[in-house]
C-alpha cells in the first residue's frame, strides 16, 4: 500500500518528504515550460527549432552529468539492448511526447495544454487494459469519464472560435499518449541505472535525435534569433528542462510512480496561475471545474494501491 494511505505527514521518512518536495517543485518549472514556448513563439520560431535550441541548451549539463555518474559505477557497461531500449524511451518519453506538444502549443492555452498533458495516468490504465488485458475497474471507468469530461469542459467553448485549437488539442493528447506508453515500458530501468545516469543519457539521446531532425529539416541560418529570444531560451533549458527533469526522477525513485502522479496535481493548478501573470491568460469559473475534474479523476486512477500507475515493468524485446 501506498505511504499517502497507510501513513500520517509525521510518519514518512526523510526520503518520502525530500521526494514530495522534488516532486511538487520539479513539476511548478515543468509548468513554466509553456509559458516559455508562449513567449518564444511569437519571434516565429518553430516547434523544431524550439525543441533544437531547448536541448542544445541542454545538451552539455546532461552530458556533464552523464560522465559524472558513470564514473561513480566503476566496470558498468550498457549492453547493445540497452541501447536499444533507452533510445525507445528518449523517443517515447521526451522527443516524440516534446515535439507533439510544442506543435499543439501553437493554438493552445498554456493551462489547456497542461490540463491535457496530466491526463497521462489514465491513459496508462487505457493502455494497460488494450495492450495488457488489464480490466478497468468500476472506479477507473468513472476516474476516465471524470478526466475527460473535464477537458471537455475547458475545450469545448474554445473550440466554437477556433477549429485550430481542437488540432492543438489532439496533438497534445498524442504527447501525453506517447509520455503514457514511455511509463509503461520503462518499468525497472531507472532504478537499476540510477535516475541520475538513466535520465542523462535518455535526454542526450532525445537531444541527438532533435538535432537530425533539424539538419534535415531545417537550416543554421534559423538559429539565428536576438539575444532575448536566447535568452528565454536559457531559462526553458535550465528552469524548465535540467532542473525539473532530475527532480522528477529522483521524486519517481523515492515514491515510486503513482505516489508522484498524485502529488503532480500541482502542474494544472500552477500552470493556470503562471499563465495569468505572464500571459494574462483569463481565469475562468469552467476552467477551474474543469481543472477539478481532470485532478479528481487522476487522484482516484493513482492512488489505488493494487493498480499503480507506471510500476510494473514491461520488457522490451
Amino acid at each position: 500500500m501506498g505511504f499517502f494511505s497507510s501513513t500520517n505527514a509525521t510518519g514518512l521518512s526523510t526520503s518520502q518528504r525530500t521526494g514530495i518536495l522534488f516532486v511538487i517543485l520539479g513539476n511548478i518549472l515543468f509548468s513554466a515550460k509553456a509559458i516559455f514556448a508562449k513567449l518564444i513563439y511569437p519571434y516565429g520560431v518553430d516547434a523544431t527549432t524550439l525543441m533544437t535550441l531547448r536541448l542544445g541548451f541542454s545538451f552539455p549539463f546532461f552530458a556533464a552529468v552523464a560522465i559524472w555518474s558513470w564514473r561513480r559505477k566503476p566496470g558498468f557497461r550498457l549492453s547493445f539492448r540497452d541501447w536499444r531500449q533507452l533510445s525507445l524511451f528518449a523517443f517515447l518519453g521526451y522527443y516524440g511526447a516534446s515535439f507533439l506538444n510544442f506543435l499543439g502549443l501553437k493554438t493552445v492555452s498554456a493551462g489547456l495544454e497542461r490540463l491535457i498533458l496530466f491526463t497521462y495516468p489514465t491513459i496508462v490504465v487505457v493502455l494497460s487494459s488494450l495492450f495488457r488485458k488489464i480490466p478497468i475497474t468500476r472506479q477507473q471507468g468513472l476516474a476516465l469519464v471524470l478526466t475527460y469530461g473535464g477537458i471537455g469542459l475547458v475545450l469545448v467553448p474554445g473550440l466554437r472560435e477556433s477549429t485550430q485549437m481542437g488540432w492543438g488539442a489532439l496533438l497534445i493528447l498524442g504527447s501525453s499518449i506517447s509520455f503514457a506508453a514511455y511509463l509503461l515500458l520503462v518499468g525497472d530501468t531507472i532504478a537499476r541505472l540510477g535516475s541520475i545516469l538513466y535520465t542523462s543519457l535518455v535526454l542526450m539521446l532525445a537531444g541527438t535525435m532533435t538535432f537530425i531532425h533539424f539538419t534535415l529539416t531545417r537550416s543554421l541560418t534559423d538559429l539565428e534569433w536576438p539575444l532575448e529570444v536566447y535568452l528565454l531560451f536559457l531559462g526553458l533549458s535550465i528552469f524548465s528542462t535540467v532542473i525539473p527533469v532530475f527532480l522528477i526522477s529522483e521524486g519517481i525513485r523515492r515514491l515510486g510512480a503513482s505516489n508522484t502522479a498524485i502529488i503532480a496535481s500541482v502542474g494544472p493548478v500552477a500552470t493556470i496561475v503562471l499563465a495569468f501573470i505572464f500571459l494574462h491568460e483569463p481565469i475562468t469559473l469552467i476552467q477551474l471545474a474543469g481543472t477539478a475534474l481532470v485532478l479528481v479523476g487522476v487522484w482516484q486512477v493513482s492512488h489505488r494501491p493494487d493498480r499503480p500507475v507506471g510500476d510494473t515493468p514491461v520488457r522490451v524485446r
